[in-house]
């Protein structure tokens, strides 16, 4: 990555900054939802199965962070996917993005290849949350896709995201290959993922607050 295509994913990611401070390092994985509810034992089951319904379980979720006190940059939300068919089989259009990934790099495919994003969840004794995205087109991807978070797993994670921000979409794979090397950087991580914007969530924030999850720093 140059210095301007540096500047621009900085750019990129100020754009959808929410106000945490930075911090040092990557952290390994450790996943707006439409409604929260709360369903019966009889009732959880048939909710969860109707929930799950297209859906594709990812591999996991992390935050990347800023190395450095960087210039105002804020942690990046990012969802690992399998790099294989358990994700591109249901769900094409990611396969496709990785393809226009590799030819474009992040930075650009962010800016041509619009995606719309929301999250959606469900309550419960095993709590989901789903990364919904929309590819509108006219690129190659055109479609949706919905990535599946068991969201109980990533309670400390939720925090940086809630308010919404930047998300990478990646495999385990690239993003280890992009930050093993010597003097790789937080951009070298960026240009790993898929980045997509999203919003504020006030359903993840209902989650958050149901079950006690930490809250992000600023409304502590």
């Amino acid at each position: 990555m140059n210095r301007e295509e540096r500047r621009r994913a900085e750019r990129a990611a100020r754009r959808n900054r929410r106000g945490q401070e930075p911090g040092p390092s990557f952290q390994a994985p450790a996943g707006r939802i439409a409604r929260a509810a709360v369903f019966s034992p009889a009732d959880e089951e048939r909710q969860r199965q109707d929930f799950l319904a297209g859906g594709v379980f990812a591999d996991g979720a992390g935050v990347m962070f800023p190395e450095g006190d960087g210039p105002g940059l804020s942690p990046v939300f990012v969802v690992y996917v399998h790099d294989d068919e358990r994700t591109f089989g249901p769900a094409p259009q990611l396969r496709t993005a990785f393809d226009l990934l590799d030819e474009l790099g992040s930075v650009a495919l962010h800016e041509r290849m619009p995606v719309a994003t929301s999250w959606s969840g469900m309550s419960g004794s095993s709590p989901l949350v789903k990364l919904k995205l929309g590819f509108p087109g006219p690129h190659p991807a055109r479609g949706s896709a919905d990535l599946v978070l068991l969201a109980d797993q990533y309670a400390e994670l939720w925090q940086y995201i809630v308010g919404g921000g930047l998300i990478g979409v990646t495999t385990q794979q690239r993003l280890e290959k992009a930050t093993s090397r010597p003097g790789a950087s937080f951009t070298d991580g960026l240009e790993a993922c898929v980045l997509l914007g999203i919003g504020s969530s006030p359903v993840l924030e209902q989650l958050m607050h149901l079950y006690r999850w930490p809250q992000p720093t600023s409304a502590a």
